[in-house]
């Protein structure tokens, strides 16, 4: 199966076999991350695939491998995250391999090689206990237009990302010249920062899969003449 077919299979997997994947299969997944494409080419990034003991969970999920993602603290930093992984989330699941963005964790008797970098947020992944793949009338996503200033099936990729709490906090507006802006919901901060950096990386998560269905023509600027609108946040522009 191959990436932008995944986007209509993929779901997030929380159960799984203990027996860690072989060594090829983990060099495999190296290679692929190490030559993911990325949101923003002017930041710093890194990550490192551990096991159970390096990682602190809230949640109960228990996997053989935990994947940390760090990186340079630097504007679009977080979308640049979950570009570049929600690639290698979708990779994973094309191969068979289950995967599930972990919010709620942190390294732990841990030394980062890359100090300059920060930790950003991590992914549980392994040999799925069950289906891995659901059909696409199991997704609860919002209408695509919750999602868009007008009814645009191109968007359907992006409609079908995953997001944390499954907020889909993205919305997309249409420019004259064909392009698209993406925006952010605003949430109110105080009340709950760690969903309001969970939604940047959402982001980059969105535009990940606009640029799997779309990889010879996806293109995305940071800074571009846009519209403000009433409680979003604008986040860039791209093309398809």
């Amino acid at each position: 199966m191959d990436l932008k077919e995944t986007i209509y299979k993929r779901q997030s997997i929380r159960k799984y076999d203990k027996t860690p994947l072989g060594a090829e299969t983990l060099d495999e997944l190296k290679h692929f991350i190490d030559n993911a494409d990325v949101l923003n080419p002017n930041i710093n990034w890194s990550y490192d695939i551990v096991g159970p003991e390096n990682v602190r969970m809230l949640q109960r999920f228990k996997s053989p491998h935990y994947l940390l993602m760090f990186s340079e603290s630097k504007e679009n930093y977080l979308q640049n995250i979950g570009f570049i992984f929600q690639q290698v989330d979708l990779y994973m699941q094309s191969k068979g391999i289950g995967s599930c963005w972990i919010g709620a964790g942190s390294p732990k008797n841990y030394e980062n090689p890359n100090p300059e970098h920060d930790f950003v947020i991590m992914m549980i992944f392994g040999n799925p206990q069950g289906e891995i793949y659901r059909e696409l009338s199991q997704f609860q996503r919002k209408i695509i237009c919750e999602i868009s200033d007008e009814r645009d099936d191109r968007l359907m990729p992006a409609r079908y990302a995953p997001s944390a709490a499954n907020t889909q906090s993205w919305y997309f507006t249409h420019n004259d010249d064909g392009s698209y802006n993406v925006y952010r919901n605003k949430r109110r901060i105080r009340l709950n920062k760690k969903m309001d950096t969970w939604n940047q990386i959402d982001i980059g998560i969105a535009l990940a899969h606009m640029y799997v269905a779309n990889p010879d023509t996806f293109e995305f600027s940071l800074k571009r003449p846009h519209e403000d609108l009433k409680n979003k946040v604008f986040e860039g522009s791209f093309t398809i």
